[in-house]
């Protein structure tokens, strides 16, 4: 089952840039989607994945990287398991369980 996690940084865009400057060089296994922009407080990070396990891989394997130190930041993370999942162009079965 998917899993989608939405999160709040307190940090600046100059720093998540940094992150993402990694992030983009190497594509994390599992990940659908990765969208992220200011907001009024920092960054706002929304990130779909196949598998719940497949985000946690990532960042326990990312704790020394970019991502470790941007997340020092205050943050809040909240997380959803999708029911139903609709990616343009994707013809994979992905509907509602």
């Amino acid at each position: 089952m998917s899993y989608a996690v939405v999160e709040d940084v307190a940090a600046s865009w100059e720093s998540y840039e940094r992150f993402a400057a990694d992030f983009e060089r190497s594509t994390p296994e599992g990940l659908i989607l990765h969208a992220a922009g200011r907001t009024d407080e920092g960054v706002r990070i929304i990130e779909v994945w196949e598998t719940e396990e497949a985000w946690h891989r990532f960042t326990e394997a990312s704790e020394s990287s970019a991502r470790a130190r941007f997340s020092l930041a205050p943050r809040y993370l909240r997380e959803l398991r999708p029911t139903h999942l609709v990616i343009a162009g994707d013809t994979s079965e992905r509907g509602s369980t």
